[in-house]
């Protein structure tokens, strides 16, 4: 029987690029807890290093869902932070935690939006997780 040699050919679009090079890539490894650096460089601005165009996208997306609605401040970061505790996301999650904060949400409003999560979309691992990461970043 003969032996079939399969290739794989791959292309990158911006987006998939910038994917290869968060999941793959080592070379800039993230300092933690993000409170004590200087400054933050977020996904965003590793995603204008590959595409400006989409990064710029994306921010004016993000500038659009604050406007739409009620919610303060707070309570948008609040929401975005439950969805990278979900999505187990630690470097958005970091980032956030400390947008929550700017916004004058305390550790006990986001360990409760936290722990709400324990039971419907989150078990325990990833909660106790999240939590530590709180406690990393505001402690």
């Amino acid at each position: 029987m003969a032996s079939v040699k399969k290739t794989m050919t791959l292309s990158y679009s911006p987006i998939s690029a910038f994917l290869h090079w968060q999941y793959f890539e080592k070379s800039r490894p993230t300092m933690y807890p993000l409170s004590k650096q200087e400054t933050i460089i977020t996904n965003t601005d590793r995603l204008r290093e590959t595409s400006p165009a989409v990064a710029d996208a994306f921010r004016n997306l993000r500038k659009a869902q604050d406007a739409h609605g009620t919610l303060d401040a707070k309570q948008r970061e609040l929401c975005m932070l439950v969805g990278f505790a979900v999505t187990r996301n630690e470097s958005g999650f970091r980032v956030h935690v400390n947008r929550v904060a700017e916004a004058g949400g305390t550790v006990a409003e986001i360990e409760q939006a936290v722990l709400l999560m324990l039971g419907t979309s989150l078990g325990l691992v990833p909660v106790v997780e999240a939590l530590s990461w709180v406690h990393d970043e505001l402690r």
